[in-house]
């Protein structure tokens, strides 16, 4: 498993990349909440917003040589609690000639062909929720999964 495991990184920093916000969206969605939501997902990138990274260890020094990017999550990252993944992975906009071995580690981490296939396999769980929740033989449902897939969504409607 790729995710939801600490990574070591040469610099001293540990971290994690959680898939747990996720789960629970999915747990949700078969309690018979946030259903809409889990219907919007439909593509690898949309799991991005649900993923968070926890700093477990190296955040002082990340923070020391990321201080310019760290600023609105300096003190999560301190305290150890999640940030989003897209706020952690804004921390390594940089200089073409600015060395940088976190945001090399952590770019090696997230464009590894193992990253792209847990993210499918996410992706895969997603859908198979998706399908029980299509075949659920409460009306309720039934009605609210028409709806859905009478809507259309501006990222899925042709520009021309």
């Amino acid at each position: 498993m790729y995710l939801d495991k600490i990574h070591q990184f040469q610099t001293g920093v540990a971290l994690e990349i959680s898939s747990a916000a996720l789960r629970a969206l999915i747990a949700d969605a078969t309690a018979g909440n946030r259903v809409f939501e889990l219907e919007q997902i439909r593509r690898p990138g949309d799991l991005h917003a649900y993923l968070s990274v926890t700093v477990h260890d190296g955040a002082e020094g990340l923070i020391e040589r990321r201080r310019l990017w760290a600023g609105k999550i300096r003190a999560d990252l301190l305290a150890g609690k999640p940030v989003s993944y897209g706020s952690f992975s804004n921390l390594f906009w940089r200089n073409l000639d600015e060395e940088d071995p976190d945001g090399d580690e952590w770019y090696r981490l997230v464009a590894n062909e193992r990253f792209d296939a847990e993210l499918t396999g996410l992706l895969d769980k997603v859908r198979a929720a998706q399908r029980i929740l299509r075949q659920s033989t409460d009306s309720l449902a039934r009605m609210n999964w028409a709806s859905f897939s009478r809507s259309a969504v501006p990222a899925d409607v042709p520009a021309f």
